[in-house]
């Protein structure tokens, strides 16, 4: 027999109780398999564990020397469970959370979140195009063309894009301007591979151009400056974007109806967590309200329908009835 946990512990007990019989008591095995433990352990170290005084045993010098180690071993062990129950409790609490959509409103969103949920530790995965990271992801929040809706995808809400000019063009006394119309300007986009710039260019594409794209950020306040220093002009959404919108002219756009769904999917190759769970409820549950009260109040806007949760605005300049 090869010495192993199990028999480090019963040599523990033995030399704990100076008992044979006491100790098989105490680990629930019979005397007879206790000796034979005790007896091929000493046959394997080749040395002798204990001296007999009677009906009681105690260590010799090797025992004690075993001893001193198996302590050393159990205990080790008994950190291990205990560090790996901790990663356990620590998975439980932590969330990982991919934003493949940027606005400025999430950390403060997430915020409140943590404000209910202190316990709750978030890993967020920003935003980029490697789809295979996002899905090792609890929770991932995207953008869409369309609306989503399954059994792992649910869509948030949705908001119309605008076209965001310097104050001094000439569109700013219009009503909207058409999209087609724009097909010479320079544009101010998000990198390749955000979910952002395949919408605008989209948008671009079903009005007849390839837009010409002069600086690149994902960030609405420097997307925002920008615009304002007159280097471009951006389509950006009305709402979670609205700080690009400041200091600056937007307009909705004419010729055709441009919008982006705000989505929260969720993994399903295996159970989501307790946090993970509460944090998808939260978003579900408030994160349009929380995008209406903190984003630009200009922009009225309605939910429908009953019950799922969508927000529609209605442009700077009502052309139409709300979709």
């Amino acid at each position: 027999m090869k010495i192993n946990f199990t028999s480090l512990m019963y040599f523990q007990k033995v030399a704990e109780l100076e008992h044979l019989t006491k100790a098989a008591e105490a680990l629930h095995i019979a005397q007879p398999a206790l000796s034979r433990t005790i007896r091929s352990m000493e046959e394997e170290l080749d040395v002798s564990l204990f001296t007999h005084q009677g009906r009681n045993i105690h260590l010799t010098r090797d025992g004690h020397i075993l001893l001193k180690y198996t302590n050393k071993i159990l205990g080790s062990l008994d950190d291990l469970r205990q560090e790996l129950q901790d990663s356990r409790d620590l998975q439980q609490l932590t969330v990982k959370l991919a934003i493949m959509s940027s606005s400025r409103l999430i950390p403060a969103f997430l915020m409140k979140f943590k404000e209910e949920y202190p316990e709750t530790i978030l890993e967020i995965v920003p935003q980029n195009s490697d789809s295979a990271n996002a899905s090792k992801t609890d929770l991932t929040l995207f953008s869409s063309l369309k609306h989503i809706d399954n059994d792992h995808t649910i869509t948030l809400f949705r908001e119309n894009l605008v076209m965001v000019f310097p104050t001094g063009t000439p569109y700013a006394h219009l009503p909207y301007v058409n999209l087609h119309d724009l097909s010479d300007m320079d544009f101010i986009m998000p990198p390749k591979g955000f979910l952002l710039r395949k919408t605008v260019e989209a948008y671009c594409k079903k009005a007849g151009f390839t837009p010409k794209v002069i600086l690149e950020s994902d960030n609405p306040d420097t997307v925002g400056e920008f615009i304002r220093a007159g280097l471009g002009i951006a389509l950006v959404p009305q709402m979670t974007w609205h700080n690009a919108q400041i200091h600056n002219v937007a307009l909705p756009v004419g010729d055709q109806e441009c919008h982006r769904d705000l989505n929260i999917s969720w993994k399903t190759d295996s159970k989501l967590s307790l946090s993970a769970v509460l944090l998808r409820e939260y978003i579900v549950d408030h994160f349009w309200e929380f995008v209406r009260d903190n984003a630009n109040k200009t922009f009225p806007m309605q939910k429908r329908p009953p019950g799922r949760l969508e927000v529609f605005f209605i442009a700077l300049t009502r052309m139409t009835d709300p979709i």
